[in-house]
């Protein structure tokens, strides 16, 4: 089952295209990594908009496929960017829709933490971590066992200060290391706290997502009510509701 894989939950957008076999096991055929800019930058547009569905059409091209041979799709459902991960999780869907394939989601995080399992100790305390923005970092916790990752605790935006306790307190003794584009940015903060994770894994690899799903992908068919219920993990609410919690701007007329 040939699955194309899609992350954009950082500015770094990651695709892959992945073989999954009827019993779940997934091998990479090809995959690519960009970094997208924020903004427009000398009339181009900028973030993840500008780059889909053309970088999942150029892996296919490279292979000799086109989009009607993908055969389901797998989505990184955050935490991260809001508008990265409606653009991504918008534009899988509307493949999966119109081609009639299957697609599964599975947490941005847990991809970065199956990615970097291999460069852990079996039974360490994996804390992937993406900058948040407001002075927060996303943590996700996740122990390494045979391999691969089991979940430990929900994932959460907090603040660097605040992680060494957090981190303790899901720990029950084991060691514990953090890693990723979170780490980086708060590294002044969280190193003399949370040791770091000697790994090349900063953001959320698309292979890894679909390591994630392949077993709920396998052998799947398309369903709709599927497709439409799937949504982002935001992790914290958006700046929108934060300012109106009941909807509504103040002072606005209802039609």
């Amino acid at each position: 089952m040939l699955v194309a894989a899609l992350d954009t939950a950082t500015l770094t957008l990651s695709c892959a295209l992945v073989d999954v076999s009827a019993g779940g096991a997934a091998d990479v055929r090809c995959s690519r990594t960009d970094r997208q800019p924020a903004k427009a930058v000398e009339g181009k547009v900028g973030g993840h908009g500008a780059a889909l569905p053309q970088a999942l059409v150029d892996l296919l091209h490279a292979e000799g496929l086109a989009i009607p041979d993908v055969e389901g799709f797998a989505v990184g459902l955050g935490p991260g960017s809001f508008t990265g991960l409606r653009v991504g999780l918008a534009t899988w869907k509307g493949l999966a829709y119109a081609n009639r394939r299957p697609i599964a989601g599975a947490s941005s995080l847990a991809a970065m933490a199956l990615a970097a399992a291999p460069d852990a100790a079996d039974g360490a305390l994996l804390v992937p971590l993406l900058d948040a923005r407001k002075g927060e970092v996303y943590a996700g916790f996740y122990r390494v066992r045979g391999g691969g990752i089991v979940a430990l605790a929900d994932e959460v935006a907090v603040h660097p200060a605040a992680l060494a306790e957090r981190v303790r307190a899901v720990a029950g003794g084991a060691g514990a290391v953090a890693f990723g584009e979170g780490y980086e940015a708060y590294a002044a903060v969280l190193g003399p706290a949370v040791p770091r994770l000697a790994t090349e894994v900063a953001t959320p690899p698309a292979s890894a997502l679909a390591a994630l799903v392949s077993e709920r992908l396998a052998g799947a068919s398309f369903d709709a009510q599927a497709l439409f219920a799937l949504e982002p993990h935001y992790v914290r609410p958006s700046e929108a509701e934060v300012k109106f919690p009941h909807g509504t701007v103040p002072g606005a007329r209802g039609n």
